[in-house]
């Protein structure tokens, strides 16, 4: 026995029954705050509506929205490939893709910086909805005036730059509205709102076609700009913003969330890589047909069958990656759509050179390779938490602006400078989407490092 002990005083018992009483005391302390923060989260949980008449009218709404705003980006390789071989047919694809990138590259632009720092604070001010309606109101103008173009400038100025600033406007306010009144089946909702885009992007370009041969090109945007106004006019009232129970609509408004992690780096790296050039096989799907297919007719709708359903494929795998969000986990879909859509692209499309060929990889691509858009503020809901989340949304959006911007500029670059090779285009496009995968994989593991998990 150590010489210490041997005169060592025994504790005082009053001593050791306060030591004794503090840790229950502490013990029930942290039990007692664990059972409040279950309980919080419990009742959090519980005041999503999921569900009910109210909850799907805003989805319906989101909806409208996405069937009008981003299928018009999706109808892109219309309107490309009739100014390429009839309105403009001195100027080259790398020109005229940059025009939808500066549309694109603009409304990120804004979709960050303008609504976290002015359209963000005049929405928390004046409400989401006024917003959105000067979005509206700006894009219709911007379509009406590109109905009376005569020079490529003007559709840089008012199919790009300008309609891109318009859509920005309302694009992360509506984008990310589902999550606020849906949790378990936040996927779907949301999967089922941005499916508009595909569906929207489907029925616009075979409307497109036909009426551009059959009344020419003013009319028909003239036809789009009001039908579009239209459909705006109704979806604003279908939307409606819900704040999370406990939400402080006075609290400053913060652009980044509290604490910058890795995950948040990880997703927006996917994104910019995801995104870099993965729109050739919508914005070039036309061309690409038209080369492949020689002996379709300029006029015929053939040409345009495999952008058609593309798109609409595209709607209905953004439904369904919203339910597998729901069953499998957002992150793990959102790795999915970009590896397989990746896949697709340099191990599909690099080798179809029939027109049977390109319709399978039509749907393939639609179905399963563009589905991280629909489950992007399904990721950020679930990494970053809900409050702030459009803004937050905005800044993964942006993260892709730069590929939007030049994503089809250069995969047009690559075409014409390895002599029309498209294999070059394809294999380019695809391992980028691969990348974007990869970059995920942080995130994903950090937030659970086993597998075969829902995450």
């Amino acid at each position: 026995m150590p010489i210490e002990a041997t005169f060592a005083q025994p504790q005082d018992p009053l001593t050791e029954l306060g030591e004794a009483l503090n840790r229950e005391k502490s013990i029930a302390q942290s039990v007692k705050a664990d059972t409040e923060s279950a309980t919080t989260l419990i009742a959090l949980e519980e005041s999503y509506p999921e569900g009910g008449l109210r909850a799907w009218l805003v989805v319906l709404g989101c909806f409208l929205y996405a069937c009008t705003v981003f299928g018009w980006g999706l109808n892109w390789g219309v309107l490309q490939d009739y100014y390429h071989t009839t309105m403009f047919p001195n100027t080259s694809l790398s020109v005229l893709g940059t025009i939808v990138g500066l549309a694109n590259f603009v409304s990120m632009i804004i979709t960050m910086n303008g609504s976290s720092y002015v359209f963000g604070g005049l929405g928390d001010r004046f409400g989401y909805k006024k917003m959105i309606a000067i979005s509206c109101f700006l894009a219709y103008l911007c379509l009406l005036a590109s109905a009376f173009v005569t020079k490529v400038y003007q559709l840089f100025l008012f199919q790009g730059c300008l309609l891109g600033l318009s859509q920005g406007i309302g694009m992360p306010l509506y984008f990310s509205l589902c999550s606020q009144w849906f949790l378990k089946k936040r996927g779907l909702a949301t999967g089922i709102a941005v499916s508009g885009s595909g569906i929207g992007g489907g029925i616009e370009t075979l409307i497109m076609r036909q009426l551009i041969s059959r009344i020419g090109y003013r009319n028909t945007i003239l036809a789009f700009s009001s039908s579009h106004a239209v459909i705006w006019i109704f979806a604003w009232f279908l939307l409606k913003e819900r704040l999370p129970p406990g939400t402080n609509p006075t609290a400053k408004k913060l652009w980044l969330p509290k604490k910058i992690t890795g995950s948040f780096w990880s997703v927006a790296l996917s994104m910019f890589f995801g995104l870099t050039i993965s729109q050739p096989p919508y914005y070039l799907s036309t061309t690409y047909t038209r080369q492949m297919v020689p002996g379709l007719s300029t006029s015929s709708l053939l040409a345009t069958v495999p952008l058609i359903v593309m798109n609409f494929c595209l709607g209905i795998g953004r439904i369904t990656a919203g339910r597998l969000a729901d069953i499998f986990g957002p992150i793990n879909m959102f790795f999915c759509s970009f590896f397989v859509g990746g896949l697709l692209q340099m191990v599909f499309w690099t080798f179809a050179r029939t027109y049977t060929a390109i319709i399978v990889f039509s749907i393939l691509n639609g179905l399963v390779g563009s589905w991280f858009m629909s489950l992007l503020p399904v990721v950020c809901a679930r990494l970053f938490g809900v409050e702030g989340l459009s803004t937050i949304t905005g800044f993964m959006i942006l993260a892709n602006s730069p590929g939007q911007f030049v994503g089809t500029t250069i995969a047009a670059s690559v075409l014409s400078t390895s002599g029309n090779n498209w294999k070059a285009v394809s294999l380019y496009s695809g391992s980028m989407q691969v990348i974007g995968a990869l970059s995920i994989l942080y995130a994903r593991f950090h937030q659970e490092r086993r597998v075969f998990v829902k995450v």
